[in-house]
Protein backbone atom coordinates (compact mmCIF):
# COMPACT_ATOMS: atom_id res chain seq x y z
CA UNK A 1 0.00 0.00 0.00
CA UNK A 2 2.94 2.36 0.51
CA UNK A 3 3.56 2.53 -3.24
CA UNK A 4 -0.09 3.56 -3.77
CA UNK A 5 0.12 6.41 -1.31
CA UNK A 6 1.28 9.87 -2.39
CA UNK A 7 3.41 11.37 0.36
CA UNK A 8 2.90 15.12 0.89
CA UNK A 9 5.71 17.44 1.90
CA UNK A 10 9.48 16.88 1.63
CA UNK A 11 11.07 13.46 1.41
CA UNK A 12 13.02 12.60 4.56
CA UNK A 13 16.69 11.85 3.98
CA UNK A 14 19.59 10.33 5.86
CA UNK A 15 21.83 12.87 7.54
CA UNK A 16 24.82 13.86 5.38
CA UNK A 17 28.14 12.61 6.84
CA UNK A 18 29.16 16.15 7.82
CA UNK A 19 25.88 17.02 9.57
CA UNK A 20 25.62 16.40 13.30
CA UNK A 21 22.39 15.08 14.86
CA UNK A 22 20.32 17.73 16.67
CA UNK A 23 21.26 18.46 20.26
CA UNK A 24 18.43 19.67 22.54
CA UNK A 25 18.90 22.88 24.48
CA UNK A 26 19.11 22.89 28.26
CA UNK A 27 15.58 24.29 28.39
CA UNK A 28 14.31 21.45 26.21
CA UNK A 29 16.14 18.87 28.33
CA UNK A 30 14.46 20.32 31.42
CA UNK A 31 11.02 20.17 29.79
CA UNK A 32 11.68 16.58 28.70
CA UNK A 33 12.69 15.64 32.24
CA UNK A 34 9.77 17.45 33.92
CA UNK A 35 7.09 17.51 31.20
CA UNK A 36 4.44 19.49 33.10
CA UNK A 37 3.14 21.17 29.94
CA UNK A 38 2.74 17.85 28.12
CA UNK A 39 1.03 16.31 31.14
CA UNK A 40 -1.52 19.11 31.29
CA UNK A 41 -2.03 19.22 27.51
CA UNK A 42 -2.76 15.49 27.49
CA UNK A 43 -5.77 16.16 29.71
CA UNK A 44 -7.18 19.24 28.01
CA UNK A 45 -8.53 19.16 24.46
CA UNK A 46 -6.19 16.39 23.37
CA UNK A 47 -8.72 14.38 21.37
CA UNK A 48 -9.78 17.24 19.10
CA UNK A 49 -6.13 18.26 18.57
CA UNK A 50 -5.21 14.68 17.75
CA UNK A 51 -7.94 14.26 15.14
CA UNK A 52 -7.23 17.64 13.51
CA UNK A 53 -3.50 16.92 13.41
CA UNK A 54 -4.01 13.56 11.69
CA UNK A 55 -6.10 15.20 8.95
CA UNK A 56 -3.60 18.04 8.48
CA UNK A 57 -0.46 15.89 8.35
CA UNK A 58 -2.05 13.38 5.99
CA UNK A 59 -2.60 16.17 3.44
CA UNK A 60 0.30 18.53 4.20
CA UNK A 61 3.07 16.29 5.51
CA UNK A 62 5.37 17.11 8.39
CA UNK A 63 5.05 16.04 12.00
CA UNK A 64 2.99 17.06 14.99
CA UNK A 65 1.70 16.31 18.45
CA UNK A 66 4.25 15.74 21.18
CA UNK A 67 5.17 12.11 21.84
CA UNK A 68 5.06 12.87 25.58
CA UNK A 69 1.50 14.24 25.34
CA UNK A 70 0.38 11.11 23.53
CA UNK A 71 2.10 8.88 26.09
CA UNK A 72 0.32 10.64 28.95
CA UNK A 73 -3.04 10.61 27.17
CA UNK A 74 -3.14 7.04 25.87
CA UNK A 75 -1.11 5.36 28.62
CA UNK A 76 -1.31 1.57 28.55
CA UNK A 77 -3.57 1.63 25.47
CA UNK A 78 -0.43 1.90 23.30
CA UNK A 79 1.03 -1.39 24.57
CA UNK A 80 0.57 -4.75 22.91
CA UNK A 81 2.41 -8.02 22.41
CA UNK A 82 3.64 -9.01 18.96
CA UNK A 83 5.67 -11.65 17.18
CA UNK A 84 9.02 -9.89 16.65
CA UNK A 85 9.52 -11.61 13.28
CA UNK A 86 6.98 -9.23 11.68
CA UNK A 87 9.31 -6.27 12.41
CA UNK A 88 11.79 -6.27 9.54
CA UNK A 89 12.86 -2.62 9.34
CA UNK A 90 13.83 0.19 11.66
CA UNK A 91 13.61 3.97 11.47
CA UNK A 92 16.87 5.86 11.74
CA UNK A 93 16.93 7.99 14.89
CA UNK A 94 18.09 11.18 13.14
CA UNK A 95 17.23 12.45 9.68
CA UNK A 96 17.12 15.53 7.45
CA UNK A 97 13.65 16.87 6.62
CA UNK A 98 14.76 19.20 3.84
CA UNK A 99 15.38 22.13 6.18
CA UNK A 100 17.17 20.87 9.27
CA UNK A 101 18.29 17.73 11.09
CA UNK A 102 15.68 16.22 13.39
CA UNK A 103 15.29 13.44 15.93
CA UNK A 104 12.56 10.98 14.96
CA UNK A 105 11.24 10.49 18.51
CA UNK A 106 9.98 14.02 19.21
CA UNK A 107 6.47 13.60 17.77
CA UNK A 108 3.74 10.95 17.81
CA UNK A 109 2.22 11.71 14.40
CA UNK A 110 4.00 12.14 11.08
CA UNK A 111 2.96 12.43 7.45
CA UNK A 112 6.32 12.36 5.69
CA UNK A 113 7.93 9.84 3.36
CA UNK A 114 9.90 7.52 5.66
CA UNK A 115 11.22 5.21 2.96
CA UNK A 116 14.70 6.82 2.67
CA UNK A 117 15.24 6.57 6.45
CA UNK A 118 14.03 2.99 6.82
CA UNK A 119 16.73 0.34 7.09
CA UNK A 120 16.60 -3.46 7.39
CA UNK A 121 16.69 -4.23 11.09
CA UNK A 122 19.56 -6.70 10.66
CA UNK A 123 21.88 -3.99 9.29
CA UNK A 124 22.27 -2.05 12.53
CA UNK A 125 25.44 -2.32 14.64
CA UNK A 126 23.37 -3.24 17.68
CA UNK A 127 21.72 -6.12 15.86
CA UNK A 128 25.06 -7.42 14.58
CA UNK A 129 26.54 -7.33 18.09
CA UNK A 130 23.65 -9.20 19.68
CA UNK A 131 23.50 -11.89 16.99
CA UNK A 132 27.25 -12.41 17.32
CA UNK A 133 27.06 -12.74 21.12
CA UNK A 134 24.14 -15.17 20.80
CA UNK A 135 26.28 -17.35 18.53
CA UNK A 136 29.59 -17.16 20.42
CA UNK A 137 28.43 -16.63 24.02
CA UNK A 138 31.50 -16.53 26.29
CA UNK A 139 33.77 -16.71 23.27
CA UNK A 140 32.55 -13.27 22.18
CA UNK A 141 36.15 -12.05 21.86
CA UNK A 142 36.46 -14.19 18.73
CA UNK A 143 33.67 -12.28 16.96
CA UNK A 144 34.12 -9.76 14.15
CA UNK A 145 32.34 -6.96 16.05
CA UNK A 146 34.48 -7.39 19.14
CA UNK A 147 37.71 -7.60 17.13
CA UNK A 148 36.81 -4.51 15.12
CA UNK A 149 36.17 -2.49 18.27
CA UNK A 150 39.30 -3.86 19.95
CA UNK A 151 41.42 -2.91 16.93
CA UNK A 152 40.06 0.65 17.10
CA UNK A 153 40.78 0.93 20.82
CA UNK A 154 44.32 -0.48 20.42
CA UNK A 155 44.88 2.10 17.66
CA UNK A 156 43.85 4.92 19.99
CA UNK A 157 40.35 5.35 18.50
CA UNK A 158 37.64 5.19 21.16
CA UNK A 159 34.35 3.39 20.45
CA UNK A 160 31.10 5.21 21.18
CA UNK A 161 28.20 2.95 22.11
CA UNK A 162 25.05 3.79 24.10
CA UNK A 163 26.33 7.34 24.61
CA UNK A 164 29.29 5.93 26.53
CA UNK A 165 32.91 6.21 25.39
CA UNK A 166 34.67 2.83 25.40
CA UNK A 167 38.42 3.49 25.29
CA UNK A 168 39.92 0.45 27.04
CA UNK A 169 39.68 -3.31 26.49
CA UNK A 170 38.31 -3.72 30.03
CA UNK A 171 35.42 -1.41 29.20
CA UNK A 172 34.86 -3.24 25.94
CA UNK A 173 34.74 -6.56 27.79
CA UNK A 174 32.21 -5.09 30.23
CA UNK A 175 30.05 -3.95 27.32
CA UNK A 176 29.94 -7.42 25.77
CA UNK A 177 29.56 -9.17 29.15
CA UNK A 178 26.56 -7.01 29.98
CA UNK A 179 24.80 -7.96 26.76
CA UNK A 180 25.72 -11.61 27.24
CA UNK A 181 23.99 -11.42 30.64
CA UNK A 182 20.99 -9.74 29.00
CA UNK A 183 20.76 -12.47 26.38
CA UNK A 184 20.97 -15.24 28.97
CA UNK A 185 18.25 -13.61 31.05
CA UNK A 186 15.98 -13.15 28.03
CA UNK A 187 16.61 -16.77 27.05
CA UNK A 188 15.38 -17.86 30.48
CA UNK A 189 12.62 -15.33 31.16
CA UNK A 190 11.64 -13.81 27.82
CA UNK A 191 11.34 -10.05 27.30
CA UNK A 192 10.08 -8.53 30.54
CA UNK A 193 7.99 -5.31 30.37
CA UNK A 194 9.93 -2.31 31.63
CA UNK A 195 7.31 -1.65 34.30
CA UNK A 196 8.37 -4.89 35.97
CA UNK A 197 12.07 -3.96 36.07
CA UNK A 198 14.36 -1.66 38.02
CA UNK A 199 17.42 0.19 36.78
CA UNK A 200 19.40 -3.03 36.49
CA UNK A 201 17.40 -4.00 33.41
CA UNK A 202 17.14 -7.79 32.89
CA UNK A 203 20.67 -8.64 34.00
CA UNK A 204 20.90 -8.04 37.78
CA UNK A 205 24.21 -6.31 37.03
CA UNK A 206 25.32 -2.70 37.20
CA UNK A 207 26.88 -1.54 34.00
CA UNK A 208 28.37 1.92 34.12
CA UNK A 209 30.74 1.21 31.22
CA UNK A 210 27.87 -0.10 29.13
CA UNK A 211 25.14 2.55 29.20
CA UNK A 212 24.81 6.12 30.37
CA UNK A 213 22.77 6.87 33.50
CA UNK A 214 20.48 8.99 31.33
CA UNK A 215 19.75 5.96 29.16
CA UNK A 216 18.87 3.90 32.21
CA UNK A 217 16.45 6.54 33.45
CA UNK A 218 14.88 7.14 30.02
CA UNK A 219 14.70 3.47 28.93
CA UNK A 220 11.26 2.17 27.97
CA UNK A 221 9.70 -0.86 26.34
CA UNK A 222 10.64 -1.75 22.78
CA UNK A 223 9.32 1.04 20.59
CA UNK A 224 7.54 0.55 17.28
CA UNK A 225 6.05 2.86 14.68
CA UNK A 226 3.18 2.22 12.27
CA UNK A 227 4.27 3.16 8.75
CA UNK A 228 2.15 4.37 5.83
CA UNK A 229 1.32 0.78 4.85
CA UNK A 230 0.28 -0.28 8.34
CA UNK A 231 3.48 -2.27 8.98
CA UNK A 232 5.28 -2.11 12.31
CA UNK A 233 8.87 -0.87 12.25
CA UNK A 234 11.27 -0.63 15.18
CA UNK A 235 11.50 2.90 16.55
CA UNK A 236 13.86 4.42 19.17
CA UNK A 237 14.49 2.25 22.24
CA UNK A 238 14.72 -1.51 22.63
CA UNK A 239 17.09 -2.32 19.77
CA UNK A 240 19.17 -4.82 21.77
CA UNK A 241 16.12 -6.56 23.24
CA UNK A 242 14.48 -6.83 19.82
CA UNK A 243 17.71 -8.20 18.32
CA UNK A 244 17.95 -10.76 21.12
CA UNK A 245 14.34 -11.84 20.64
CA UNK A 246 14.94 -12.39 16.93
CA UNK A 247 18.27 -14.16 17.40
CA UNK A 248 16.86 -16.45 20.07
CA UNK A 249 13.66 -17.24 18.18
CA UNK A 250 11.34 -15.76 20.82
CA UNK A 251 7.85 -15.42 19.39
CA UNK A 252 6.26 -12.90 21.75
CA UNK A 253 7.56 -9.50 22.92
CA UNK A 254 5.87 -6.48 24.55
CA UNK A 255 6.08 -3.27 22.51
CA UNK A 256 4.82 0.29 22.73
CA UNK A 257 3.50 2.23 19.73
CA UNK A 258 5.34 5.56 19.73
CA UNK A 259 4.87 6.92 16.23
CA UNK A 260 1.98 6.65 13.78
CA UNK A 261 1.91 7.64 10.13
CA UNK A 262 -0.98 10.07 9.64
CA UNK A 263 -1.71 8.82 6.12
CA UNK A 264 -2.27 5.27 7.34
CA UNK A 265 -4.36 6.40 10.31
CA UNK A 266 -6.62 8.65 8.21
CA UNK A 267 -7.28 5.79 5.77
CA UNK A 268 -7.91 3.45 8.70
CA UNK A 269 -10.30 6.01 10.20
CA UNK A 270 -12.26 6.27 6.96
CA UNK A 271 -12.39 2.50 6.55
CA UNK A 272 -13.72 1.92 10.07
CA UNK A 273 -16.04 4.94 10.08
CA UNK A 274 -14.42 6.21 13.29
CA UNK A 275 -12.47 9.28 14.30
CA UNK A 276 -8.67 8.89 13.97
CA UNK A 277 -8.25 8.47 17.74
CA UNK A 278 -11.02 5.89 17.94
CA UNK A 279 -9.63 4.08 14.90
CA UNK A 280 -6.16 3.84 16.45
CA UNK A 281 -7.49 2.46 19.73
CA UNK A 282 -9.84 0.03 17.98
CA UNK A 283 -6.99 -1.24 15.79
CA UNK A 284 -4.67 -1.83 18.75
CA UNK A 285 -7.45 -3.58 20.67
CA UNK A 286 -8.13 -5.88 17.73
CA UNK A 287 -4.39 -6.54 17.32
CA UNK A 288 -4.22 -7.81 20.89
CA UNK A 289 -6.75 -10.49 19.94
CA UNK A 290 -5.88 -11.22 16.30
CA UNK A 291 -2.24 -10.17 16.00
CA UNK A 292 -0.61 -7.64 13.69
CA UNK A 293 -1.15 -6.77 10.88
CA UNK A 294 -4.79 -5.99 11.46
CA UNK A 295 -7.08 -6.48 8.45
Amino acid sequence: MANQYTFPGPVYKRLPPDMRPPSPSLAQRFLDWIPVHDFMAARSGFTSRFNRTVARLATEGGSGLSAAQSHFHFGDALFLTIDPKIVRTRLRDNFFDGNRPRWIGRHFLDGGDWRPILQPINRSFSHEEIVEICQLRRNFREGLCYRRYADNINSGVAVRRNRVTINTIDKLDSYFEYYLALIENIEENGIVPRGDLGLKDQTSQWHRWTRSLWQDLAERDIGVAIDASGRLVRHTSGKHRMAAALALGIDSVPVEIRLVHAGWLLRRSERLGLSPEEALLATIKRARLKGWPVK
